[in-house]
């Protein structure tokens, strides 16, 4: 899904291009500076904003293109990333702290117990991220 912000850059002739677009496939915002007209890209790559993307898109498409016309969806996507990526770090770190079978295997030595056990925490962290941030 393609979202144009309704401000476009005015070349002093005519309107030739939308000051913001956001590429919810593509995971892009492209900004064009109305002074400059300088082009911006941001990218995001994480799956975190892919898949908030694509809930709000079908969800809530006017949120979507109310922060494009705003000029936030940038911060907006960049928040959405970092507080995703920091609470499933965070609820991981507790987890092992705490869950006994993960700390037995590391003081085992048993890395590849370790290594599973660990993938097996973040999943379960990313599952209530998923319900608290990413799919709201």
């Amino acid at each position: 899904m393609i979202i144009r912000s309704a401000k476009m850059i005015y070349n002093g002739k005519q309107y030739t291009e939308p000051e913001c677009v956001l590429d919810t496939a593509e995971r892009t915002v492209t900004q064009v500076d109305p002074n400059t007209y300088e082009k911006k890209i941001t990218e995001f790559h994480t799956e975190y904003v892919a898949d908030h993307l694509r809930y709000v898109a079908n969800k809530h498409p006017e949120r979507l293109q109310r922060l494009v016309d705003e000029g936030k969806i940038v911060d907006y996507l960049d928040n959405i990333e970092t507080r995703a990526v920091e609470a499933v770090d965070r609820q991981v770190e507790k987890w092992k702290a705490t869950d006994k079978e993960y700390l037995a295997a590391v003081m085992s030595g048993d890395t590849l117990k370790a290594v599973g056990l660990a993938n097996g925490l973040e999943n379960m962290a990313k599952e209530i991220v998923y319900d608290t941030i990413i799919n709201v």
